[in-house]
């Protein structure tokens, strides 16, 4: 099975060392970080064009962070998990899929259903437990043969500058990324991640003080998703294939 070190927070750059991320560690970071917020610190957002890492507020953070763990999870790793197709039901899957045409909630939970921040962590708990079974239950040597090439966009290309090895252009296929996934699980930590530091900037943003230092890894090395700028960072715009 692949080996999970808590004190190892970033993908190493040599292959020799087959560690893999401390899910667990996110629940405790979000937990930390949300404590004692009021309702009004948990819903502020702004909708400006320039702003996007304010469109979705602190609650939403943590609402798409559930998304995460549990949508990337079932679709990259479902094969793993349940080999005879039968996913959980836990949450409507139809109504939370990227698709053609829009999905009813867009990377977020349904807030008709998970709103209140326990339903929220609970969620992202159940995917961090698929995830924790994943890298618990296969060899390193199984993460990485299994390799999936998808259409790029620009955002995925810049934030895949911040992996060492795992990741990058398919050479058979303009426009199109290839990872392996032990490359993939170590980039949906870092999303998580990164979603935790953006909870951290809307509280400064409302003059409070973040509640513990996080590890500047993976995507927070990029100064867009740091807060080292306040700009726009790249979008979702599909690579060119030609």
């Amino acid at each position: 099975m692949a080996l999970v070190d808590h004190n190892i927070v970033e993908m190493p750059e040599s292959e020799s060392i087959g560690v893999m991320p401390p899910y667990r560690r996110l629940i405790t970071w979000i937990e930390t970080e949300v404590a004692g917020l009021t309702d009004a610190q948990l819903d502020l957002d702004d909708l400006s064009p320039d702003k996007e890492w304010m469109w979705w507020s602190i609650r939403r953070q943590v609402s798409h962070i559930g998304w995460d763990a549990l949508v990337f999870t079932s679709r990259r790793c479902g094969p793993l998990l349940w080999p005879d197709g039968t996913i959980p039901d836990t949450i409507v899957w139809d109504d939370h899929l990227m698709k053609k045409g829009g999905a009813r909630w867009d990377r977020v939970l349904d807030e008709n259903l998970y709103w209140k921040l326990p339903d929220l962590i609970a969620k992202i708990d159940v995917g961090i437990s698929w995830l924790e079974r994943v890298v618990s239950e296969q060899t390193i040597e199984t993460l990485r043969a299994d390799v999936t090439s998808v259409r790029g966009t620009a955002f995925w290309a810049y934030a895949i500058t911040t992996l060492p090895r795992g990741a990058g252009p398919d050479p058979d296929r303009p426009g199109h990324l290839r990872y392996t996934l032990e490359a993939s699980l170590w980039m949906v930590f870092y999303e998580m991640l990164t979603h935790i530091r953006t909870i951290q900037r809307l509280k400064i943003h409302q003059g409070l003080e973040p509640a513990q230092s996080l590890p500047r890894v993976g995507y927070l090395r990029l100064p867009h998703y740091w807060g080292d700028t306040n700009e726009n960072g790249p979008n979702m715009e599909r690579l060119p294939i030609e």
